[in-house]
């Protein structure tokens, strides 16, 4: 994210909240927002790409407690003037876990499953679960599921299905292509009823749009609270 391309099409968008998987800290400044947050999980390159949670329009950002261990899964309060959300940015690497006692946990009590059960208080309303799974509904179909019906027992939904009208199982607008040309859909969101009741948008950039990157932006655009 340093090319000129790249900001010129990242600042088009015009976010009061980005999400960005696969960040060098180097390039927040270049990105310009009134505050971040960033987290990685590569402490032996000297150049790490990382989790990051731009925050611009006055949107401010607090810290929440956050496991360690949980690698990247990054707890916050976003909020501006009297609104208030919980969100959790995901960057999961499905089953490569690189430290910390979940390193080569697999099952019932690997990373992800733990994760969503350790940050379920977070899951009032307003809240959302935003980021990269590595998985998704035609990509690791069972652990989609699953996660989706975690999700559900409280009280969130895939924001995604839940515009398009489309079974958990379906999706018609892949957000990731692999080097070699097959495309999934492995980028989510997990929104309580705020976001479900006042999504006004849910689009998926086409990948012939996309700038020097494998992965296609989400736009979510929410009727303002105010």
């Amino acid at each position: 994210m340093s090319k000129p391309a790249q900001l010129e099409y990242f600042k088009q968008f015009k976010p009061d909240l980005a999400i960005l998987p696969e960040l060098k800290f180097s390039n927040i400044d270049l990105l310009e927002p009134d505050e971040f947050r960033w987290v990685t999980n590569n402490h032996t390159n000297p150049k790490p790409k990382g989790l990051g949670v731009l925050t611009y329009n006055n949107f401010k950002i607090t810290d929440l407690p956050r496991d360690e261990d949980m690698e990247i899964f990054i707890p916050l309060i976003i909020e501006k003037d009297d609104f208030r959300l919980n969100l959790l940015a995901v960057w999961n690497f499905y089953y490569a876990c690189k430290q910390g006692r979940f390193r080569g946990v697999r099952g019932e009590h690997c990373l992800e499953w733990s994760a969503i059960r350790h940050y379920s208080k977070l899951f009032t309303n307003p809240s959302i679960v935003i980021g990269d799974w590595n998985f998704g509904p035609k990509c690791f179909a069972e652990s989609f599921q699953r996660m989706s019906t975690a999700f559900q027992s409280h009280n969130l939904k895939s924001m995604y299905h839940h515009f398009y009208k489309i079974d958990l199982a379906e999706t018609n607008h892949p957000t990731f292509v692999t080097t070699r040309k097959n495309y999934h859909q492995i980028d989510h969101f997990f929104g309580s009823s705020f976001f479900l009741e006042n999504m006004k948008e849910y689009s998926v950039e086409d990948f012939k749009n996309v700038v020097l990157s494998d992965h296609a932006p989400i736009l979510v655009e929410i009727a303002d609270p105010n």
